[in-house]
């Protein structure tokens, strides 16, 4: 078969990808639909998506340490909503707690169809947002893998292998840091040297990319691998996740819908498994732990809607923000306090009531401060979901080439340097042969 044959060959498959995924879209246009009106809309939403719990996200006996990001089985997953010819492997691999316990989470790793390009298939870490805090909530336990296509499916069509971490506690036993960035940024840095025990044709440089919740993550994520500095490690995409974790509150609050009242109570749980002196009861109305103690972990949208039955004003106690653990828990969450590794690209919606423009600007200059090559892209007009749904199908996301000239200004000439910092996300996409054109940043946002 000659080379042009091969190349029309591709061609086709891309366009059956394109027409395939515009219909997919339309019946999958559920996305990472946490939030629900009521307790039984939940329920209805959960069971629509849900998968059963196997036996393959139990621990191993007799349950052994092992060092973190060893792969403890894999097998093939066959029950997703997939686009034609992605095949999909489940992981279960060894993490850490907020504390240094060794733990395990849970995953999915998606591989592209076709033939893996030299040096293997590019990877990319998927960091997901809020799903809720059971063990149901695993995305690996979804129909859909919770995004579909808001945000997650494209990446592969591009050419990319993903790794997408579930976190410790969703899927796996133990309790879920929600909102804590380095303990859920810990979850996917290992998940990636589990990824490529399990899966042949991965290549050794990876980048993550996070949404929400997962945005702080990738966050988390560039802040240990400034001390681990992963020479393989090219770079950070934030989606709607950069914030100080205090910030996101206060938003939420501020907005006074019910239907968000579930993450707060999902906040609650998240410092309670970082901090476990934390009594619920110091912080939450009668009102409040009445339903949280109910439902906080009786499904993923079945608990969001069932915290929207109650007024938002009558979640937390006043005085709350005096309370030590949370104080705690919001100062380890103020990203660029701590070193953090660049490149960086933060992307928010103008129009995002969760993680807002002001407070991304916050992280920014803090980051800028400090030295980090970082970018900040803001979309008027773009809400907190939308946003994902198009970075991943528009034409800022990351463009051709390669991001080894800004993987860390310790390894560049000066020249180089400079060139990263001016470019700092110029190219972690595939080869435009293998995964389809796209152009690179077309505006004039503020990089440092």
């Amino acid at each position: 078969m000659n080379e042009r044959s091969v190349g029309v060959k591709r061609s086709a498959a891309v366009v059956g990808f394109v027409v395939w995924a515009l219909f997919a879209t339309q019946a999958l246009a559920d996305g990472a639909d946490l939030f629900a009106p009521s307790l039984e809309v939940g329920r209805a939403l959960d069971a629509r998506r849900a998968l059963p719990l196997t036996a393959f996200y139990a621990k191993p006996d007799p349950a052994k340490p092992a060092e973190a990001g060893m792969l403890v089985r894999s097998e093939p997953a066959t029950e997703y909503t997939l686009p034609p010819g992605v095949t999909a492997t489940r992981i279960l691999y060894h993490s850490r707690t907020a504390g240094g316990a060794d733990v395990l989470a849970s995953g999915v790793v998606l591989v592209p169809y076709g033939k893996p390009p030299k040096g293997g298939w590019p990877l990319l870490a998927w960091s997901h947002g809020t799903s809720g805090v059971a063990r149901a909530c695993a995305p690996s336990r979804m129909t859909t893998l919770f995004y579909n296509w808001e945000g997650l499916y494209e990446y592969v069509l591009l050419g990319y292998a993903v790794v997408a971490t579930d976190y410790v506690g969703l899927g796996t036993e133990g309790r879920h840091a929600y909102l804590d960035m380095l303990s859920n940024g810990t979850d996917v840095i290992h998940s990636v040297p589990a990824a490529r025990a399990a899966v042949p044709n991965l290549s050794k440089r990876w980048v993550v990319v996070g949404h929400s919740q997962g945005g702080l993550s990738s966050l988390g994520v560039a802040t240990l691998e400034s001390t681990a500095k992963d020479p393989d490690f090219l770079g950070t995409v934030s989606l709607a996740g950069a914030s100080d974790v205090e910030e996101g509150l206060n938003g939420m609050l501020s907005a006074r819908l019910p239907v968000l009242n579930g993450l707060l109570a999902f906040w609650i749980y998240g410092a309670k498994s970082v901090y476990p002196e934390l009594d619920p009861a110091s912080v939450l109305t009668e009102k409040a732990l009445a339903l949280y103690e109910k439902s906080v972990e009786d499904g993923c949208s079945a608990a969001s809607g069932a915290f929207a039955a109650i007024p938002s004003d009558e979640m937390l106690k006043p005085g709350w923000e005096q309370n030590k653990y949370l104080r705690q828990f919001m100062e380890r969450n103020r990203p660029g306090i701590k070193p953090m590794r660049g490149p960086l690209l933060l992307v928010g919606g103008g129009d995002d009531i969760l993680f807002t423009e002001s407070a991304s600007l916050r992280v920014f200059q803090r980051l800028c401060d400090a030295g980090v090559a970082v970018q900040r892209n803001v979309y008027p007009g773009l809400g907190h979901d939308p946003l994902v749904l198009w970075f991943a199908a528009g034409s800022d996301r990351l463009d051709q080439g390669s991001l080894r000239r800004a993987a860390g200004p310790e390894q560049l000439s000066s020249e180089a340097r400079n060139e990263s910092m001016r470019r700092p996300f110029a190219g972690a996409r595939p080869d435009r042969r293998s995964a389809g054109g796209a152009s690179g940043f077309r505006h004039p946002f503020p990089r440092c």
